[in-house]
């Protein structure tokens, strides 16, 4: 994985309009699915009664195969998401979504023709974004009794880290994402904190 990795620096809008068909490219910066269904609910309010919401995102870094999804949201298969995702990993960007919303203009793409229409929507889009570059990160899991709580968070406070996920149960979990090059060294200070009661581990569903 590599050390560095550009995300959209601001959220963007691009329309264009072919055979009378409308496709509103709605750009942002998301990390996790958590983020994403609600940006995809905001997106559907904002334009609705479209014919589809067709969808691509990247939760992680560009090269990390498990934090990729699609969806042709009612266009024939493989017309549609999957075109926008692979314009998407063309560009080596992470930590973002698309959503081209299609406002049907009563003529018939065909295959090809939809697969040009949304693969041409988020290229024109990307050429327009703005970006920035961020510290690649790794998602983890931390699974801890709420008596190491006081330690873990104070650890976490001093690392560059994004939470993820947290569930209050019988004992506390939290999915994190941590800089690259500081997991081994958290997982290590969590470890000696705790006398090896805290353990650091690979959160195997990617960046949700």
């Amino acid at each position: 994985m590599s050390d560095s990795y550009d995300v959209p620096a601001h959220t963007l809008e691009h329309e264009l309009v072919i055979k009378q068909s409308r496709f509103i490219a709605c750009t942002k910066r998301v990390s996790s699915r958590e983020q994403w269904n609600q940006w995809l609910a905001e997106v559907k309010q904002k334009w609705p009664g479209a014919n589809h919401y067709c969808t691509a995102a990247i939760f992680g870094a560009p090269n990390d195969g498990q934090s990729y999804v699609s969806s042709d949201d009612g266009e024939p298969s493989g017309t549609a998401g999957r075109p926008m995702l692979n314009v998407l990993l063309h560009q080596a960007i992470g930590e973002i979504g698309v959503v081209v919303v299609r406002y049907f203009g009563g003529i018939k793409l065909g295959t090809g023709g939809l697969q040009r229409a949304y693969g041409k929507a988020v290229s024109e889009s990307l050429q327009q974004l703005q970006r920035r570059t961020v510290v690649a990160r790794q998602a983890v899991a931390i699974h801890f009794d709420y008596s190491d709580q006081g330690v873990v968070e104070r650890l976490l406070a001093e690392y560059d880290v994004q939470q993820l996920h947290r569930n209050f149960a019988a004992s506390v979990q939290l999915v994190v994402a941590v800089a690259a090059d500081q997991r081994q060294q958290l997982a290590q200070q969590l470890a000696d904190a705790s006398q090896g009661r805290v353990q650091l581990k690979e959160h195997r569903a990617g960046l949700e």
